[in-house]
């Protein structure tokens, strides 16, 4: 019985796996893009900015989690919760929020760092601001796109650090100048096709 309702149940999800599309994280937004379906809201995590090993990747967590009945054993990865640390802008402190976002009828989706523009072919999902950890702390993080316009919890901002979010610039050197400009912060841009 279990078996067969099983099987019942996977084949009712069917229709909707077999869509054709592509699936991307909107950071700094709890909505996606008017051409997206939001798949679901939720909260930016990843390591604590101070220390070294876990995970290095930023995560956009559900807001209904199904707590495990797993016993801790002594040593874990710790998960915390992200703030923007944009000590220019009113959401500095303020808790992120992210976005997993569905296209229909595109199959391929990348983010373009330095830049505000979609490669020719390529649609405009959303515009951002390059946002990483901080160079002189421990632990390391990806460069990710945030939204520019920084969607925090509401009812956050209060300085409980975790993971950090840090605009990121460019420096001249090895980063060729011109055409990149030192110290500036750099835009990105999430595509689809």
């Amino acid at each position: 019985m279990t078996l067969v309702l099983s099987i019942l149940v996977c084949a009712s999800l069917l229709p909707a796996l077999t869509a054709e599309g592509t699936v991307y994280t909107r950071w700094g937004n709890k909505g996606c893009a008017s051409t997206a379906a939001t798949v679901y809201s939720g909260y930016v995590a990843g390591s604590l900015y101070t220390k070294f090993g876990s995970g290095a990747n930023f995560l956009c967590l559900p807001p209904n989690p199904v707590a495990s009945t797993i016993a801790k054993p002594g040593s874990v990865a710790n998960l915390y919760g992200a703030e923007y640390e944009v000590t220019n802008r009113a959401e500095n402190d303020y808790d992120a929020l992210c976005a997993v976002c569905f296209v229909k009828n595109r199959t391929a989706n990348i983010m373009v760092p330095g830049t505000n523009k979609c490669p020719t072919g390529w649609t405009t999902e959303y515009t951002g601001l390059l946002m990483s950890g901080y160079d002189g702390h421990a632990g390391s993080s990806e460069y990710i796109c945030v939204d520019s316009k920084l969607e925090g919890r509401v009812g956050s901002g209060a300085n409980n650090n975790g993971r950090l979010m840090y605009y990121v610039a460019g420096v001249c050197g090895s980063l060729p100048c011109p055409p990149y400009v030192n110290n500036n912060i750099l835009q990105c841009v999430v595509c689809t096709k």
